[in-house]
């Protein structure tokens, strides 16, 4: 395959990857204004989201810019932006990150994973 054919790949499954992202927000929006709308009634279970395997999981992650902690092993990110909204590379995985702001530690290839402050996602190389 050429490199361009792969490329331009590259590019489609990134700009279906954030349209998804795009279109899982205006559904937990379109939930959260019909709950408003509806209090005192029986709330309906959500739909699970779709699992995803570790190896997208994977990629996410490593699409984000790590920093090297300045007095302890491991790495942070941020987990959201400035306006308060998760960081874009995040949206695919914004199940995996609510099991983390809950207070869960994940390991997903080699790294152990862990948010703190509802601001910062931290790893940390998780051994054998």
């Amino acid at each position: 395959m050429p490199p361009e054919d792969e490329a331009q790949i590259d590019a489609k499954l990134k700009e279906t990857d954030r349209a998804i992202a795009d279109l899982q927000k205006q559904r937990q929006q379109l939930l959260a204004a019909k709950a408003a709308l509806g209090k005192g009634a029986v709330p309906q279970p959500s739909q699970p989201q779709p699992e995803l395997s570790e190896k997208a999981l994977e990629k996410a992650l490593n699409m984000l810019e790590w920093n090297s902690f300045k007095k302890k092993d491991g790495e942070w990110a941020f987990l959201r932006k400035r306006d308060g909204s998760l960081v874009e590379d995040l949206l695919p995985i914004v199940g995996f990150i609510d099991q983390l702001r809950h207070g869960k530690r994940l390991v997903v290839g080699k790294y152990e994973y862990v948010a703190s402050e509802d601001k910062f996602l931290n790893r940390y190389f998780a051994g054998t």
